[in-house]
């Protein structure tokens, strides 16, 4: 306000709204207007914020509430997202995808958005060994590990000639030890396919591969190449039979025929097809059978076991490998197949134990439901005993001495008993009387009652046409340990061993037995409860 009236506020010229220049008002003359201010501040207002119910005047929102509304929404300075003020720690602690995190097992700092690939360059991380199951190997040492675990698979050293055993790394020499015959047989056939591939001209060797001498056939499917040879009269021309053939340029008669070849095992056990005529090679002057023509025969012989070893060699390669793989798959599934059974019987374990827990509660449930079924809470027991008979004759022969009542109590917060029947006596009454006794057992509220039980006990054996029973009562001794809070289930009996006379209940005149049945009353005198 001026002594001239309104003028613009210093937020108009903060704003714009005021330029001196070209106002008729002299800023000089300007003063902030408090009843105005007082007159704003007084007015209601209400936060603008979505979802937020604060309400108030404007002097409060402006001091007390503006800036600090959990509502309001601010922008996350590393990931740039919008966020409520509320959620602010949360998101920087959690959810910001540019925060920044330590790696606990190096203790390098990376931001969230790239933990996956810290993982799997972090030196520290810790790695398991799928062949011993060893955890938490560094990465830097998983290496090293591997080289010296003892359960990792490493081929066979003599894998080079053939061996193609993939071992433990702590059974490589166990393995050597066994398998010593077969790496000398493997070392022999390379050394032997070796001298004989070396000895071979190179001339003979390429007429054989020009010539395609030597057939190579499978063992009627049994998997194993055999070798056999061609005939050694087919470049002279000249067959027997197709199985004998003459040697080329040998001269012989027609009389003395072709000369049968004959097989023998070579000494390194692989079964190579060997001529008996075959020697060392005759003198290039003609010494030897058919002049000339003898070396080239050798020559032809040599090339021949070549080829067959060569065949042999890579069958044998084919075979070990094949059988290799299946070895390997078969021990594959072989431990999924443990692993699987071991799941299973873990499981089955699990439900042996759960359908026993199941078997107690269903157990205690009957147990209650029994009890429920007999109970009363007036202090009032009616107990019935049929099959009395047979019953007696157990408790005679000692197999079963006593009986025990359902649980019955004073009141459904009062005390717990039951009834002990000897039908064959007990103690003074053994072998002549009835005894029936008293116990207190253990309740779920003793500790709310008045201890030691102090109340009448009536004891009655019903005559069941109502004329005369047979009625026992007594005060408990409260120095006994029978009437004291129990601290097992049930504490000792008490009660009457001379209850009943054996010949009064079998005597006619009475019906204290009727239908093989009998019936005992107890009552407890509930006075001063």
């Amino acid at each position: 306000m001026t002594i001239l009236g309104p003028k613009p506020c210093e937020a108009c010229q903060v704003e714009g709204i005021y330029e001196e220049s070209q106002s008729i008002l002299n800023g000089k003359e300007a003063f902030p207007d408090n009843a105005a201010r007082r007159e704003i501040d007084g007015l209601p207002a209400k936060c603008p914020n979505e979802g937020c119910s604060w309400t108030g005047t404007m002097k409060e929102f402006e001091a007390q509430h503006e800036g600090q509304c959990d509502y309001e929404r601010v922008t996350c300075d590393a990931c740039q997202q919008d966020i409520l003020l509320k959620d602010k720690d949360r998101h920087n602690e959690r959810e910001c995808e540019a925060r920044t995190l330590n790696c606990k097992y190096c203790k390098v700092s990376f931001n969230f958005r790239d933990i996956k690939a810290h993982d799997e360059i972090c030196v520290k991380y810790p790695m398991q060994c799928k062949d011993c199951g060893k955890k938490k190997i560094p990465r830097e040492k998983f290496q090293e590990h591997t080289r010296t675990c003892a359960k990792s698979k490493v081929a066979c050293q003599f894998n080079k000639v053939g061996c193609q055993a993939v071992v433990d790394n702590g059974k490589q020499q166990e393995h050597e030890q066994a398998t010593i015959m077969e790496h000398l047989r493997l070392v022999l056939t390379t050394m032997t396919a070796l001298s004989c591939v070396q000895s071979v001209p190179g001339s003979v060797a390429s007429s054989v591969e020009r010539d395609g001498l030597g057939e190579y056939q499978d063992d009627c499917g049994g998997g194993l190449g055999l070798y056999r040879a061609p005939e050694e009269g087919a470049s002279a021309g000249g067959a027997s039979g197709g199985a004998v053939g003459k040697v080329p340029g040998s001269g012989s008669s027609s009389s003395s025929g072709s000369r049968a070849r004959e097989g023998r095992v070579d000494s390194n056990g692989l079964g190579l097809y060997q001529s008996v005529d075959e020697g060392p090679a005759a003198p290039s002057g003609g010494a030897g059978r058919g002049g000339g023509g003898g070396g080239g025969k050798s020559a032809v012989l040599l090339e021949q076991k070549v080829v067959a070893l060569e065949n042999i060699v890579c069958v044998l390669n084919r075979e070990l490998e094949r059988s290799s793989v299946t070895q390997e798959a078969q021990k594959h599934q072989n431990r999924l197949d443990q692993e699987k059974i071991e799941s299973l019987h873990n499981k089955i374990r699990q439900l042996e134990r759960t359908l026993t827990m199941r078997d107690l509660k269903l157990s205690e449930t009957e147990q209650t439901l029994r009890e429920l079924q007999y109970c009363t809470f007036d202090g009032v027991f009616i107990w019935k005993i049929s099959d009395f008979s047979h019953r007696r004759q157990d408790a005679l022969a000692g197999r079963s001495p006593a009986l025990f009542s359902p649980a019955f109590y004073s009141s459904k917060y009062g005390y717990k008993m039951c009834l002990r029947l000897y039908l064959n006596g007990d103690g003074t009454g053994r072998g002549t009387h009835l005894s029936l006794f008293f116990v207190v057992m253990r309740g779920k509220y003793d500790a709310l009652l008045k201890w030691p039980f102090s109340q009448k006990v009536t004891l009655m054996l019903l005559d069941q046409n109502n004329r005369e029973h047979i009625i026992d009562a007594f005060r408990p001794d409260t120095s006994s340990t029978s009437f004291q809070r129990p601290i097992s289930e049930m504490n000792i009996a008490s009660g009457c061993p001379l209850f009943c006379p054996l010949a009064k209940l079998a005597s006619a005149k009475n019906s204290y037995v009727k239908d093989d049945t009998i019936f005992i009353k107890a009552i407890v005198d509930l006075t001063g409860l």
